[in-house]
């Protein structure tokens, strides 16, 4: 079964009557949709994980890190190299993981507990995390990481493949570490799940280059992560199996369904969840989950002790390191225990803390351009380090550059104007324009994620909510507050998912439809007479668009959209059905499918052969030209996933 962002959820009557429904893989070797004007009644469907840029350059920068902090300082290596061609479309060998205790999956005949696990994972584009808990336990973050001796909540999302595309090493070692020759340090491919999360600027073309096969980098690192956090569970708790372990994504709330889909793929391969060997597992992809960063945040500050009751509505600000999202809920009480339900449509800005490193290193550069040369002699310099410091009385104070002693110094308001504003304001920017949209009262903003800890960013944040927040009488009385553990609150809140969501509906991010054939009326003679076409006997005109769900819409968690299908058969043959589903963002309702700028987002597969209602018609029709009417159901998940049920 394929992990696009469609899942199959069948019934248990569809069960018994043995329908098969399946969900073509996103790698399987399709080619594209044909164009609408091709006269192709089944379209193809598209390979999601394809290679949609065909540059394989990446950026390497060597990094080091001050072990006695937890700041990163970047020794400079402006050069684009080619990204090696060798990484495979498989996770990479790992490399060694000491297992404290038998791996969990050998140990699913051994000693059984009732407790059953859930693991969140935040992976994130700078640094991610991963976090714990057993049945109704309290959640345990992972802060012992390899590389450091130290606690962090946190390790950085990076790698290093040697020049047969082998990990040896990733996050703090990878960092650290000195790279041999044909040797490659990966990092920022999370942004190239969502290309549009990466800014069409001169600097993100020059820093940020698209990788071979994001997947593949995206499954290596998960695989890195997982295992390490499977052997710190181990070593807390013993033997255990943890083959049935729930486990949570998160993503960005901003990023469309495409690339909540490409992040399934790749977790999938990277091991996340497997099949147990009994043959009765056949919904093992189901215990993966795909959550929103901001859903996990507002159930881990909602249900903290510092939440106070009588804030009724509340925004999420989640600042990390490629995005910063809004997404805002009111908070019910009426029954006891809270109830959430989304407010208001979910937005976001690309100005996470990445981009104040891709301003800080385009100012260095352009303060280096006039820096004298290095004595560099040819190839036998080439695995030397090179040192910039300033040996020449001339050269010793000059204002310009910023030079002292060797040093470089950057007075405070460059550094605020070059590189912090130009994020900062961004940001700001965003959360004053969902401000001034609320129609909800705000009582408080919680501002989390990895970025929240910028002081500055705080402030202007603060002044922002206070001064453009129109809809309250009193802007003073809105919180901005920044939890403690604001940077692990969307790993910790994903371990919450698995007790229950409290969240009972959301807001759809996009708009999710289909092509479909409908009876010709006058309009369409008129606007689409192209597209008018006789089927036994019939007019139809195609390319019309039906929407299974509309963008913006609040959609109860649990309900269910019905999608009545009919089907004509020429034949006992013609017995397979395509339901390609696409997505857009387009607000006004469109009535043909070229109007609508969508994009194809998966193909379900419908095998009718032992469907009853075929059946009946092949026996009461032998010579074919019938119709067969069946239903789907679409259930819309947490983070825009839509599972799809063959209802009787």
């Amino acid at each position: 079964m394929g992990s696009a962002s469609s899942r199959i959820l069948q019934s248990s009557q569809q069960r018994e009557r043995s329908g098969r429904v399946s969900l073509d893989s996103a790698t399987a070797d399709h080619p594209p949709s044909p164009p609408i004007n091709s006269g192709s009644t089944h379209p193809q469907n598209t390979d999601l994980t394809a290679s949609r840029y065909p540059t394989s350059s990446f950026l390497v920068e060597r990094s080091t890190r001050e072990h006695s902090t937890a700041d990163h300082q970047h020794a400079l290596l402006l050069d684009l190299v080619h990204f090696p061609e060798y990484i495979p479309d498989q996770p990479s060998p790992s490399p060694h993981f000491p297992e404290v205790y038998p791996a969990a999956d050998a140990m699913a005949n051994g000693p059984s507990f009732n407790n059953k696990y859930s693991v969140s994972i935040d992976f994130g584009a700078a640094y991610s995390g991963a976090s714990y808990a057993m049945s109704r336990s309290r959640e345990v973050p992972i802060l012992a990481w390899p590389g450091t001796s130290r606690s962090f909540s946190k390790i950085p999302t990076c790698l290093v493949y040697d020049s047969l595309g082998h990990i040896r090493a990733w996050g703090f070692e990878a960092k650290d570490m000195s790279l041999k020759k044909g040797w490659v340090l990966c990092e920022w491919f999370k942004l190239w799940l969502d290309p549009s999360s990466v800014p069409r600027t001169d600097m993100a073309s020059r820093f940020l280059q698209p990788p071979k096969n994001v997947v593949a980098l995206v499954a290596d690192y998960l695989s890195c992560i997982w295992t390490h956090t499977k052997n710190q569970i181990l070593r807390e708790h013993g033997p255990c199996s943890l083959t049935h372990a729930e486990v949570y994504l998160t993503i960005p709330s901003s990023w469309d369904l495409h690339a909540s889909s490409l992040l399934r793929e790749a977790a999938i391969k990277a091991g996340l969840v497997v099949q147990d060997s009994d043959s009765e597992d056949i919904y093992w992809e189901e215990r993966l989950h795909i959550i929103p960063e901001t859903e996990a945040s507002v159930i881990r500050s909602v249900f903290s002790p510092a939440f106070k009751s009588q804030w009724e509505g509340l925004t999420i600000c989640d600042a990390g390191g490629a995005t910063v999202d809004l997404a805002t809920y009111n908070v019910l009480r009426a029954s006891g225990a809270p109830e959430i339900v989304e407010a208001a449509p979910r937005s976001g800005s690309c100005s996470g803390s990445l981009f104040l490193d891709l301003h800080f290193r385009q100012l260095v550069q352009e303060r280096l351009a006039a820096h004298p040369k290095l004595d560099y002699k040819g190839a036998e310099d080439d695995t030397k380090l090179f040192r910039f410091r300033c040996l020449h009385d001339e050269i010793l104070m000059i204002p310009p550059l910023g030079l002292d002693h060797g040093g470089i110094i950057i007075p405070g308001d460059v550094l605020r104007r070059e590189v912090f504003d130009p994020v900062v304001e961004q940001g700001r920017s965003s959360i004053a324009h969902t401000c001034r949209l609320q129609k909800v009262r705000l009582d408080v903003l919680l501002l989390v994620g990895g970025f929240s800890a910028n002081e500055y960013l705080f402030q202007r944040i603060t002044i922002a909510t206070r001064h453009f927040l129109s809809n309250n009488s009193d802007p003073s009385i809105v919180s901005v507050i920044r939890p403690a553990d604001g940077d692990m609150a969307p790993c910790r809140g994903g371990v919450r998912f698995d007790v229950g969501s409290p969240i009972s509906s959301i807001i759809q991010p996009q708009n999710v439809f289909r092509r479909v054939a409908l009876p010709t009326e006058l309009e369409d003679r008129t606007m689409r007479p192209a597209y008018i076409t006789s089927v036994a006997g019939r007019s139809f005109c195609e390319y019309r668009v039906e929407y299974i769900v509309r963008g913006g819409t609040s959609v109860m968690k649990g309900s269910r959209n019905e999608l009545r299908v009919r089907k004509l058969c020429s034949s006992r043959y013609d017995r397979t059905l395509d339901i390609v589903l696409y997505t857009s963002n387009v607000k006004e309702s469109k009535r043909y499918f070229d109007e609508e700028e969508g994009e194809e987002l998966c193909c379900c597969r419908i095998d009718l052969e032992t469907y009853p209602s075929f059946l009946e018609q092949v026996e009461a029709s032998p010579f074919g030209n019938f119709y067969v009417d069946f239903v789907l159901g679409f259930e819309i998940d947490t983070a825009g996933e839509i599972i799809i049920a063959c209802l009787p």
